[in-house]
This record gives structure tokens, sequence and C-alpha cells, in this order.
């Protein structure tokens, strides 16, 4: 996985809004992330410090059509519920500037 981010993007919903109010953020990241490299992403990209990093698996939502052939609605997916240190935010769909070398 070098060189590629873990994160895929934040998810944006009405639970994830709400969860923002609270400093919690919710993001769609790549199935083989681990919690250690999603911490050092969101402080790349967002300079700002992580306490914690939950992850969670939704399974795949599937459903039957025409004689019982299961259809796909939703592939398998991972998450990731972040909460910051202190009292910072930062809005998950802008990422910071990167400094030129």
């Amino acid at each position: 996985m070098q060189g590629l981010s873990p994160i895929i993007g934040p998810v944006m919903t009405e639970k994830s809004s709400r969860q923002q109010e609270a400093k919690r953020y919710v993001f769609k990241v790549q199935r083989d992330a681990t919690k250690i490299s999603i911490k050092k992403e969101i402080k790349n990209l967002y300079g700002v410090d992580v306490a914690e990093v939950k992850i969670m698996v939704v399974p795949k939502k599937e459903r039957l059509v025409k004689r019982g052939y299961p259809m796909t609605k939703r592939p398998m997916h991972k998450k990731a519920t972040i909460s910051l240190k202190g009292n910072k935010t930062f809005d998950p769909s802008k990422f910071k500037e990167a400094k030129p070398k």
C-alpha cells in the first residue's frame, strides 16, 4: 500500500454531520488501512491531532431479484470514525495546502 492514501474520502450523511458537532469525523478508508496509518494520514492531510480512531467494516447490501438471484446494491467497505484532541475542528471536504519543496 505504499504511495496510496488509506483515506478514500469523507462520509457526508445526516448522522456524520451530527457527529461533527461533537468533533467526530467519519471517513471511508481502504480495506487494508490500519488505525495508525489513518491517524498519520489525517495529520498529513488536515494538520490536526487525532485522539482516537475507530474502524468498522460495513457489510455489503444485497437483495434478491428474479427467481432468487442476488443483486449487490452496495459493496462491502470500511469506514473510520476519528476524534480530535482539544477543541480543534476542521472541514473534512477541504485539504490542508501542501508546502512547496
